[in-house]
């Protein structure tokens, strides 16, 4: 096991100790990377006294022992409750607790078959995640450079008569192109009318003069991912389209300015939604200013008003309030911040201005 993961078993440890748990089984594919290294698709791992087990399969056992060190391995000969029965007898444990958003009821009962006791808990790896080591804020970083900087090869390419799915292929060619493995998700480009929904599907539609086109696209840096969105106008806005753009605009930036370590997320994700409820349109956005990124396009912490989570220091989120209008097109303009212990530094860095296409 590398340095950084090291560190991570031994972070885990000491919540695993004041929470009470004495051995925590990891299902997970993102956890099991983020504690061990190991990238296989079929793996999980058993963190109990002494080395961590890590349980894969025959596919896997070179990449195991390629990928990770100060781990046991043990590759299963029959099947999973069966080796992980064995991982914790070695161990010296029965009772194990696990993610109880990531379990099967039918592995559960599977466990108890083989004399193991298991015990719902939360996800103590994805708390670790939130907060964010130097190693994964420069593989972030990197996602972000290479999204943006595809991005802004692409922009010569928009302009009327442009399909939506054409740009959407030429700008994830172009994120592999300079080294992305894959787009972070699929590329949302949502022109005209197709921008009221948020998580619009690419379509054959062709871009038309004074549309406003929405583009959410991100890119992968080593298993890590970027996530932004900017809304732009192909030829001269509306004064319709500068207001609803001026008003996401300035929640977004609020929003960011208030950012401190400490404060509830869910009162982060007011101060967004207040601006634009004030301005009228509150029915109009209806999902959450942002989200955790990192192993996952998603993960804690979630800004939104049912949030229970906390700003923390080295966390990576998103910030993205959004106005969307059904039968007219939306807006939404989305950042990736860092929280450091002066504030917050946006990692994000391409114009937010509705008039970023203006000499189309």
């Amino acid at each position: 096991m590398t340095k950084p993961e090291q560190h991570r078993v031994d972070g885990l440890r000491k919540l695993m100790k004041a929470e009470g748990v004495t051995a925590l089984l990891v299902t997970k594919r993102e956890n099991v990377r983020y504690l061990t290294g190991f990238t296989g698709s079929a793996g999980s791992v058993l963190v109990a006294a002494g080395r961590p087990w890590l349980i894969t399969d025959f596919r896997y056992k070179l990449q195991a022992a390629r990928e990770t060190s100060d781990v046991r391995v043990l590759i299963q000969k029959k099947d999973f409750p069966a080796a992980l029965r064995e991982a914790a007898q070695r161990a010296g444990v029965e009772n194990l607790w696990f993610d109880e958003t990531h379990v099967t009821i039918d592995s559960i009962r599977k466990l108890r078959k083989q004399g193991l006791r298991p015990k719902e808990y939360r996800d103590l790896v994805g708390e670790l995640r939130q907060r964010k080591d130097a190693r994964e804020l420069r593989h972030i970083r990197e996602a972000v450079l290479r999204a943006e900087d595809s991005f802004r090869q692409l922009k010569k390419y928009i302009r009327p008569g442009a399909r939506e799915r054409d740009l959407a292929f030429m700008l994830e060619f172009l994120m592999r192109e300079r080294g992305a493995r894959k787009a972070a998700f699929d590329t949302i480009i949502a022109s005209g009318r197709n921008g009221a929904m948020p998580h619009a599907s690419t379509t054959d539609r062709r871009i038309r003069q004074g549309d406003l086109v929405t583009f959410d696209f991100g890119a992968e840096a080593d298993g890590y991912f970027s996530d932004i969105t900017r809304t732009y106008c192909v030829g001269r806005p509306s004064p319709r389209q500068r207001e609803i753009h001026a008003l996401v605009q300035a929640a977004q930036e609020a929003a960011i300015g208030c950012v401190r370590s400490g404060m509830a997320c869910k009162a982060l994700d007011a101060v967004a939604r207040d601006i634009i409820r004030d301005a009228g349109h509150g029915e109009h956005f209806g999902h959450g200013t942002g989200h955790g990124i990192g192993l996952m396009v998603h993960e804690g912490p979630s800004l939104s008003p049912l949030s229970r989570d906390r700003v923390a220091e080295d966390m990576v989120f998103t910030v993205e309030p959004g106005v969307y209008v059904p039968g007219w097109g939306g807006v939404r303009i989305e950042d990736m911040v860092l929280v450091t212990n002066r504030g917050v530094k946006t990692l994000t860095s391409l114009p937010r201005e509705l008039e970023g296409l203006k000499n189309l």
